[in-house]
């Protein structure tokens, strides 16, 4: 009997002594990590002339706007809308029939104007059919004359944003009435007048519901009033923006969006300590405007870095998904973009290249057109400040 609780007292003080009391603290200083986790911060510049801008990107069918501005800061930009061919006829049943004309509307999608002058007028005119991409800016300036405007639409008319239409009936439709060269198409220009230089964009069929469209109301011919079709519509199929031919921006800047479409890419040099060692917990990409950033009044355009899958020069491809941005308004002269998910892409042995693109959310669509200092600047050079962690050094080891 005593020995069976020797042996059952026994247990108990083994058990008890190889019992972890995982709620007090301190009681196991041999198995705790000693030395305290540090945080460092390193600021990189890109690489001297490996930060480049290009241009060409998008194609006139993927702007979501077209810009019309009367000078000032704006500069002078006119916009073009041409409408689908309409046909002479109509079916009715099963029978094409001719048919005559009650009234057209063109309908126009405001996305934003400066309200800040007053006495606002947008000019509609008709242009020739022959007006594409390729005529100057002073030829299609130059078809805007008294005898081919279409409609002025004053300022009690069109308010700062939304999608209004304009009717012409009666006389006024000889304004749009179609000759045999026209072959049905109709192209407009828009321009606008204020008491001040002013601006306004204007929708494209990439914007969606801010689209233009032309409708013909009309009646058939010979038929019964309970078979007559009442509209025929049509969209657009060539918009663009003209400007005048002006100075380039110097060659030594950082340009992105504007009309064409830019661009612009920084390379930078990571150390292999950041490369493959450190842990990156924040980076923050700093861009200096050369001059204050341009844009109407309440307008915002959004800038946006992305990181590269890998280099193949201005038309390399990025990672999808991932992407920083800062807010550009009128008048904004620096930016800074959190870019820690972008820059942790570039670790490892399979990192993607340590190159940020910089672009605008709506390229082509804005009179925000930045132009930041590079690293040929002699000042306000971009810099990437990068926050990391050392791999964390255990005591006694």
């Amino acid at each position: 009997m005593k020995r069976a609780l020797v042996a059952v007292f026994g247990l108990v003080l083994l058990v008890n002594a190889c019992t972890e009391h995982l709620t007090t603290p301190g009681t196991c200083p041999t198995y705790c990590p000693g030395g305290q986790a540090v945080f460092r911060d390193t600021t990189l510049t890109p690489i001297v002339n490996g930060d480049s801008s290009f241009s060409g990107f998008l194609e006139s069918a993927n702007l979501i706007s077209v810009l019309t501005s009367s000078g000032g800061q704006y500069g002078q930009n006119r916009a073009v809308i041409r409408f689908l061919h309409r046909s002479d006829s109509v079916m009715v049943t099963d029978t094409l029939r001719t048919f005559s004309l009650d009234s057209v509307a063109i309908e126009l999608g405001l996305q934003t104007r400066d309200t800040t002058v007053g006495n606002f007028v947008l000019q509609i005119y008709r242009l020739p059919k022959t007006v594409d991409s390729s005529t100057t800016f002073a030829t299609i300036d130059g078809y805007m004359t008294p005898a081919n405007l279409i409609i002025e639409v004053p300022e009690p008319v069109v308010f700062r944003s939304g999608v209004f239409h304009v009717t012409l009936k009666g006389d006024t439709l000889s304004r749009v009435a179609f000759s045999p060269t026209d072959s049905t198409v109709l192209t407009i220009g828009l321009r606008v007048r204020a008491d001040a230089p002013t601006a306004a964009r204007f929708g494209t069929p990439a914007s969606g519901s801010f689209a233009p469209l032309f409708t013909s109301f009309v009646h058939a011919n010979g038929v019964a009033d309970s078979l007559k079709p009442r509209l025929i519509s049509r969209i657009s199929d060539l918009f663009f923006s003209a400007s005048p031919a002006g100075t380039s921006a110097a060659s030594s800047l950082l340009l992105v969006g504007g009309i064409p479409v830019r661009r612009s890419f920084l390379r930078f040099g990571l150390t292999p300590f950041l490369r493959d060692s450190a842990t990156i917990i924040r980076a923050t990409l700093h861009l200096q405007a050369d001059v204050p950033v341009v844009g109407i009044p309440g307008d915002t355009a959004l800038l946006v870095a992305t990181s590269l899958l890998t280099d193949f020069g201005a038309k390399s491809p990025v990672v999808a998904g991932l992407f920083a941005t800062s807010s550009l308004v009128s008048g904004t002269t620096s930016a800074d973009l959190d870019v820690g998910t972008l820059v942790q892409l570039w670790q490892g042995k399979t990192g993607t290249p340590p190159i940020l693109r910089l672009s605008l959310a709506a390229e082509g669509g804005t009179f925000s057109f930045p132009a930041f200092r590079s690293t040929q600047s002699s000042s306000g050079v971009p810099t990437l400040r990068i926050t990391y962690r050392p791999p964390f050094a255990f005591q006694g080891y």
